[in-house]
């Protein structure tokens, strides 16, 4: 075997160079380190006349040798005497070696045995860089040059499209299972009188030795290795959808846990290696603590790869990625193996709980990691430091920032400052030892934590508690309870807390069974280029939702840009437009769902006011429901409740202000020269919109105060605002609304109905000659409060 090497100056060389004469000619065959040019590069140095201290520099001409890194024929020269070289990248000669050693193993060379380790010497010239490429999925120190792993991925490309296969990428947990190390399991599993014990029954188990943690460096003796019993879901219909998938797929796990783990796991979804054989890779080999990079596995060629997975960012959202809601069958658990990746910062990622009474559970939960403490009833005692509780007790304020429904919360994580997210931000994640120290660390003992606190032995505590309470309230007053509320109880008086009626990977099946479809029909053209998953599969979830235009209410957590919320990166790729407000154009509100202690959000009630037969609203299961199947899915099921008219009350004065605000919104749009609203929505004015979300809210609410003291009978508050828009969050504010409200035109109030009605807003008016001092005390306290924050 042999093979043309291209010969390189090191980037150490004295640059420039002129080269002075040439000691070889094609045909030649040269031994390691024989002189093969001669060159003449300048320096500086002192003068030795100089009588200065210190002594002048002077330009003087040296003279250096150049030779061969490597042995072999000379094949081509292409430098001649007397020509320049200023830099590394000018490929001199090439030299046909025996050997490229483009195949290394362990520091050998797997084509002939050399020892590339001894290879080294002074010349710096270093083999290993001609295979940087890991091929196995292991730890096994296979490597190869990028050319061979073309060659290897295009014989692998012809292989599948004779079988007629593409490759599938499989994420473990929340995605095909779900884990956890509650002990709490395998007791549930050995009592059938458990109200979980169908749940559970099927739940299989595992028990991983696992060295003990210590730092870089320890030279102490060898700690005890850990135990730890290990809890596994499988995802409804995993098994079917495996066996159908290994026809059309080639498939390989890539998870951000343990090997171990990962080869446990596999072990269970695929006992006998059917389906996945040894292409495991997990986090001890994949080269990165915080992101999964397909080139990892397929460095030259991604064009017949598919990613199943529940996170999209830690795949940075690759085009060839299909999210999956995540998987979340252990109520409260999580991701085991997630403590060192991003948190998702209050963010939605999945369908509340149906039964709500879990919902709740889970919320509270979900709080109390936080520094709350949940009495019995599941009822808030106690705040975390710097929160208080809200008007609404369905919702508290979190650092007083972040507004959390303890319905949608249980889906979500509160962002935190952990040392692991330190870490993150101070040195990114590939090769740094001390965040690996600190992942580990910090996945012990949320392990620990676990194992210990036993959270799901808590929760079916807690749930029965609530029943419990919820009967003796019932007993006590009967009449207390509407004819609506008491069946939504009686449906929701379940005794277990586990209980899994997930459908994800049937509908995932059809999802992969139609893009297998479009790229084999694709292919089928004899088109001179090949398809690509790339460009495939974006191109066929820009269509599903087409046409679609959703504005969040109520969902996006405070403070939270828009474009970097999942939900809304993922609606963006099935064609969905994202807006910030009630514009004609919007399709559907998603806010969350409606009852008598939460009421819909001011931007939800305008919705309907303004566009009643136009604007579907709904809950976020129906955005989920459409991003599982790919499809728009029948609204019938996922409608808001609208059959309380007095909940949905939006005031003409309310609605003219909003109104009025979008209208100065155009104005400014027209100022700066912004050619639409869909441009100004994704024009960088987060900071704006949430001033006028928080001047809207303040207005509103001081509205509904007014109309407390005149009417006992109204409601206190009708949800005067969206209740995330309704807190001003810390900092990052500037004088958008101080500009756009001292340039409005005074709103003249002049009969007796009009001051009635609009209550405290009379006071709001301004003539265009008053100045800052006469404005009254909520305009005051306003612009007040916005010249803090931007202090």
């Amino acid at each position: 075997m042999s093979d043309l090497t291209p010969i390189k100056l090191p980037s150490s060389a004295p640059f420039p160079i002129i080269i002075s004469s040439i000691l070889c000619k094609p045909g030649d065959t040269v031994s390691k380190h024989k002189t093969i040019f001669k060159y003449k590069y300048w320096d500086y140095q002192d003068d030795p006349n100089s009588t200065e201290d210190p002594p002048k520099k002077i330009r003087v001409e040296r003279l250096g040798t150049f030779e061969s890194p490597i042995e072999g024929e000379i094949d081509k020269i292409n430098i001649q005497p007397s020509e320049e070289i200023i830099h590394n990248d000018v490929e001199l000669m090439y030299i046909k070696e025996a050997c490229p050693h483009t195949v290394q193993y362990s520091g050998l060379c797997a084509l002939c045995g050399k020892s590339l380790e001894e290879e080294k010497d002074y010349s710096g010239y270093n083999y290993e860089d001609r295979a940087t490429i890991e091929m196995a999925h292991d730890n096994t120190g296979l490597k190869i040059s990028f050319d061979e792993a073309a060659k290897i991925e295009h014989n692998t490309s012809d292989r599948l499209i004779e079988e007629k296969k593409l490759i599938l990428v499989v994420d473990l947990d929340q995605t095909v299972i779900h884990a956890t190390v509650d002990p709490t399991v395998g007791e549930w599993q050995s009592d059938p009188s458990n109200p979980n014990y169908a749940a559970v029954k099927d739940v299989k188990s595992f028990c991983l030795e696992e060295d003990a943690i210590v730092p870089p460096g320890w030279t102490g003796p060898k700690l005890t290795p850990t135990k730890c019993s290990y809890y596994v879901k499988l995802r409804p219909g995993l098994e079917d959808f495996l066996q159908k998938m290994s026809t059309k797929y080639e498939m390989h796990i890539y998870t951000m846990a343990t090997r171990n783990y990962a080869l446990a796991i596999a072990k269970i979804i695929d006992p006998d290696g059917t389906y996945f054989g040894d292409r495991i890779l997990s986090r001890d080999e994949s080269g990165s603590l915080t992101h999964k990079n397909l080139k990892r596995l397929f460095p030259v060629d991604q064009s017949m790869v598919v990613i199943i997975d529940d996170r999209g960012d830690v795949w940075q959202w690759e085009s060839n990625l299909i999210k999956v809601v995540p998987y979340d069958f252990f109520v409260g658990i999580g991701d085991i193996n997630s403590s060192f990746l991003p948190k998702k910062n209050g963010q939605l990622t999945g369908p509340t709980k149906k039964r709500k009474s879990i919902a709740k559970l889970e919320a509270a939960a979900e709080l109390e990691k936080e520094g709350e403490i949940i009495d019995e009833q599941g009822e808030i005692e106690e705040l975390p430091k710097n929160g208080s509780k809200d008007v609404d007790s369905d919702h508290i304020i979190v650092e007083d920032a972040e507004v959390v429904d303890d319905e949608d919360d249980a889906h979500s994580d509160i962002s935190t400052n952990s040392p692991v997210e330190r870490l993150l931000e101070l040195g990114g994640g590939e090769g740094n030892t001390s965040l690996l120290l600190e992942q580990s660390l910090t996945r012990n003992q949320s392990i620990e934590e676990q194992q210990i606190n036993r959270p799901l032995a808590k929760l079916q505590h807690d749930l029965e508690q609530m029943h419990e309470h919820r009967h003796d309230a019932d007993n006590k007053s009967t009449t207390s309870v509407n004819n609506g509320s008491a069946s939504e109880d009686e449906s929701d008086e379940e005794d277990n807390l586990l209980f899994d009626d997930d459908t994800e990977l049937a509908a995932l099946d059809k999802v992969l069974v139609n893009i297998h479809e479009e790229y084999y029909k694709l292919l089928e053209q004899d088109e001179p280029i090949k398809p690509d998953l790339t460009q495939i599969i974006p191109r066929m979830k820009s269509k599903v939702l087409e046409g679609i235009t959703v504005l969040f209410s109520g969902i996006i957590p405070l403070g939270f840009s828009i474009d970097s919320a999942d939900i809304v990166i993922w609606c963006k790729q099935f064609g969905v437009k994202v807006v910030n407000e009630v514009y004609p154009e919007v399709t559907h509100v998603v806010c969350r769902d409606v009852n008598e202690d939460v009421g819909p959000t001011f931007k939800a009630r305008v919705a309907k006011k303004l566009y009643p037969d136009q604007i579907k609203i709904v809950n976020p299961d129906w955005l989920f429901a459409c991003l599982s199947s790919w499809s728009i899915v029948d609204e019938k099921d996922y409608l808001i409740n609208n059959s309380n008219p007095k909940l949905w009350t939006v005031k003409d004065s309310e609605l003219e202000k909003y109104q009025q605000v979008l209208k100065d919104r155009a104005s400014m749009l027209e100022s700066t020269h912004i050619d639409s609203i869909e441009s100004f929505d994704e024009y960088d004015l987060d900071e704006a919109n949430q001033e006028v979300d928080d001047f809207l809210a303040g207005l509103s609410d001081d509205d509904d105060d007014d109309d407390d003291d005149d009417d006992d009978d109204e409601e206190e508050d009708i949800n005067g605002e969206d209740e995330e828009d309704s807190k001003i969050s810390n900092g990052h504010h500037d004088s958008f609304i101080q500009d756009i409200y001292r340039k409005r035109k005074p709103m003249d109030i002049d009969d007796d109905e009009d001051e009635e009605e609009e209550g405290t807003f009379k006071k709001q008016k301004i003539s265009q000659d008053d100045s800052e001092d006469d404005l009254n005390d909520l305009e005051k306290e306003l612009l007040d409060g916005f010249d803090d924050l931007e202090e």
